[in-house]
Parts: structure tokens; C-alpha cells; sequence
């Protein structure tokens, strides 16, 4: 008798109905739902295939492992050395997002261009004050360097174009990219940099990202440029960013993510009047929809067929 293939789901969120749905289509598949870490724990070591986040901790017992589909994007840095060498297939939901990512990366940027972020703290203290006006600036007409022209760095790139900006861009390979004016190879970046009204970060964490935006990059931007950051926290020295927005060189920053989340109660971000936060939420709308299922669907399927797989990660490189 042949060995049915054990699936564990980990991925904490699934559509109604979706694990009845497998189980009636992959005959040959045992689903075992390990949303309880008990579960997860035990069942773990005899898994082929898993569908979330393992504790990575806990894959050097499980011998059996061949393939994890992550239930997000980004790669976390410690799963690569162990996928590596223990040959561990890995796949993301990269090419998901960008369309949803750029949407909270440009709102973060009209927010901050025209002044929302004080108008609604007027509107809370029920203060009707027209000096908001004096600082708002257009996106019409500016330039955005962004960091990172992956998928969603090429999905913000596209809706800044149609707002009329200029648009430049950096990555690990230069190539002609859609919707970017010019794109420079990283060792030009501050060049880049220095050429923008807004920076718009969406490269992967790796690395050589961890730390890619110092004091020097800081320094290299426009004075008064705005800072978007709807990638990780961590490509930036939180330090250089927050030395810049106190000492006025920044003009503004839309930070979806940071180096330590939740951000401290007490970290200085908080209450700078030029900084618009929102708490690592760009994503959400793909994470609660049907779409990370249904990747995985299409990926399972192709698994048992031994086709190849969407969202492929390089576990060398890290994304």
C-alpha cells in the first residue's frame, strides 16, 4: 500500500470550509490540523509537507519534512540555514501583495504630503486650524526613489506613475523595470537617494538589507524628503531614521514596520507629528482572504504532479 503524504497545517487563519476541501480532494494526503502547538509539536516530526510557519526550533526532529509553504511573503532568516541543510523546499506567497502593499505605501504618502496625520489630530481636539495648508505638497510632479523593485516595489512604482511622479529605483540586479524612469545598481543607491522628494523601501530583509539605510543613506536624502517604510523594520538603522526626523533633515515618515514589534510604548516614533505609524498591517487584506489558500492549493497540486511550484524561495539568498 502506498504512504499517504502527511500535510500539517501551522497557518493559523483558513477559510471555512477549506480543510474539508482538501481532505475530499487529496486522497492521498492526511491533513493534520496543528493550529494547537500541542498538536503541532507532536504531529510535526512525521510530517512531508507543511502549510505555515513551524517552530523552526523543532525541524531538526523532523526528519520527514520536504516542503514548507509559508503563509506570507517575507522568509524569516532563521528558517534558511536549516531549510538549506536539511534541503527543505521552501515557498512564500511572493507576487500576492504588491498591489495591496503599494496601496498602503502610497496612502502612508498622501497622509503625510498633505498633512493628514495633524488634521486628524485636530479633528480629535475639535480644532479647525487652515495652517495645515502651508507645509501640504503634491505628489504630482515629484520624484520616489524605492528601494527594492520587486513585486511590490514595481506595484508602488506603478500607482506613483499614475499619480505623475517620477519614479527610480534601485535592486540587486539592475535591468529595465516597468513603470521606473531609471533604475541604479545598489552601489549608486545614495545617488538614488539623493534625487527624491520620497523613499519607498520594499526590499526583502536578507542579509545584505539588515541595516542597508544608515546614517550615511539618511544623510544622502533631499532635505525634507519623506521616508516610507512597508517592508521590515530592521533594512534601516532605526537610530539613523529617528535622528533624522528630530533633526529636521526628514520631512515626514509612514512606517508600517519596525525593528521590534509591537513598537515600545515608549519609542520617540510615537509622538513625532511628522511620523504617520500603522502596526504591521499592509498585508492584511491578502492574509484574510482566500488568496494564501488557494496558492497553496495550486502548489499542492502541482507537488503531487511533480510540476514546479509558485512563489519558489531561494533559501541561499533568503527571499
Amino acid at each position: 500500500m502506498v504512504e499517504r503524504v502527511s500535510v500539517i497545517l501551522v497557518c493559523h487563519w483558513l477559510p471555512d470550509g477549506e480543510l474539508p476541501r482538501w481532505r475530499d480532494e487529496f486522497a492521498d494526503c492526511e491533513f493534520v490540523d496543528g493550529r494547537d502547538p500541542a498538536v503541532a509539536a507532536r504531529e510535526l516530526p512525521r510530517a512531508n509537507i507543511v502549510y505555515g510557519l513551524p517552530d523552526v526550533g523543532k525541524l531538526a526532529a523532523a526528519a520527514s519534512v520536504r516542503w514548507i509553504q509559508l503563509a506570507s511573503a517575507g522568509v524569516p532568516a532563521a528558517l534558511c540555514p536549516v531549510a538549506l541543510e536539511r534541503n527543505i523546499r521552501v515557498t512564500n506567497l511572493a507576487g500576492l501583495y504588491g498591489p495591496t502593499i503599494a496601496e498602503h505605501a502610497v496612502g502612508l504618502m498622501l497622509i503625510l504630503s498633505r498633512n493628514l496625520q495633524i488634521a486628524e489630530r485636530n479633528q480629535a481636539e475639535k480644532k479647525w486650524d487652515r495652517s495645515v495648508a502651508n507645509t501640504m505638497r503634491d505628489l504630482h510632479g515629484a520624484a520616489i526613489a524605492i528601494v527594492g523593485l520587486g513585486n511590490i516595489g514595481q506595484n508602488i512604482a506603478r500607482l506613483c506613475k499614475a499619480l505623475g511622479m517620477r519614479v527610480v529605483g534601485c535592486r540587486r540586479t539592475p535591468r529595465p523595470t516597468p513603470f521606473t524612469d531609471r533604475v541604479y545598481p545598489l552601489a549608486e543607491m545614495n545617488t538614488m537617494l539623493a534625487e527624491a522628494d520620497y523613499v519607498a523601501v520594499a526590499a526583502p530583509l536578507t542579509r545584505e538589507t539588515d541595516g542597508l539605510l544608515g546614517p550615511a543613506e539618511f544623510k544622502a536624502m533631499r532635505p525634507g524628503a519623506i521616508y516610507i517604510n512597508v517592508s521590515r523594520g530592521q533594512v534601516a538603522q532605526e537610530a539613523a531614521l529617528v535622528d533624522a526626523l528630530q533633526s529636521g533633515h526628514l520631512g515626514g515618515a509612514g512606517l508600517d514596520v519596525f525593528a521590534v514589534e509591537p513598537l515600545p510604548a515608549e519609542h520617540p516614533l510615537w509622538s513625532m507629528p511628522n511620523v504617520a505609524i500603522s502596526p504591521h498591517v499592509s498585508g492584511e487584506t491578502v492574509n484574510n482572504s482566500a488568496l494564501p489558500a488557494q496558492r497553496f492549493t495550486r502548489n499542492l497540486r502541482s507537488w503531487l504532479a511533480g510540476r514546479e511550484l509558485e512563489g519558489n524561495v531561494d533559501v541561499a539568498l533568503g527571499y
